[in-house]
């Protein structure tokens, strides 16, 4: 239950906007650890959005390889804390990152060309808010992970997640990516 609560407080403070977009069902999210880890992507991603929005008004790129090489190596270090291997740590934050970027360009794209209407609210700080909720989310990410990551993963969970993912208005493309962890091997 604390890592729900966990994840539900990083999307209230992400903004209700992004947060009432994800649809919380609490008799699932609370029986599987499987399903607590994709509840989890989904925060991510809603995040990602925000992100997304700032690199937009900014005018950033939204691929920074040294940065995502810096948050990889953090993460290694946290996930050797708690027994995880660099490379289990790996497969799951490197599909995340291509995910969030995927998603990024996605709706960078869409707000350019006027396919998407732009978000109202005037985006928020990508390094003093965004970016601390994202480290508490990964942070819950890599300890759901520890609990799941030994686990042989199928097609089944693969789809279930996928579909999640889906279900809260990500596209086929960034929800396959997301949930590549939750596949076979």
């Amino acid at each position: 239950m604390r890592i729900f609560l966990t994840v539900a407080s990083v999307l209230l403070l992400a903004g209700e906007t992004f947060a009432q977009s994800f649809q919380w069902d609490q008799s699932t999210a609370l029986k599987r650890p499987e399903d607590q880890l994709v509840n989890s992507i989904v925060a991510r991603l809603l995040l990602s959005r925000e992100v997304a929005w700032s690199k937009f008004c900014s005018h950033s790129k939204v691929r920074d390889l040294a940065r995502e090489a810096r948050v990889l190596t953090s993460l290694k270090e946290d996930g050797r804390k708690i027994g995880l291997a660099p490379e289990e740590v790996v497969s799951l934050f490197k599909p995340q990152i291509i995910a969030s970027c995927r998603l990024q360009e996605e709706l960078i794209a869409g707000w350019a060309s006027g396919a998407l209407p732009r978000p109202a609210a005037s985006p928020k700080d990508l390094q003093g808010e965004i970016r601390p909720l994202l480290d508490k989310v990964d942070r819950t990410l890599l300890l759901q992970w520890q609990a799941v990551s030994a686990k042989s993963f199928d097609q089944a969970d693969y789809s279930a997640a996928k579909g999640s993912i889906q279900e809260q208005g990500f596209t086929a493309d960034v929800a396959g990516i997301a949930a590549r962890p939750l596949g076979p091997r």
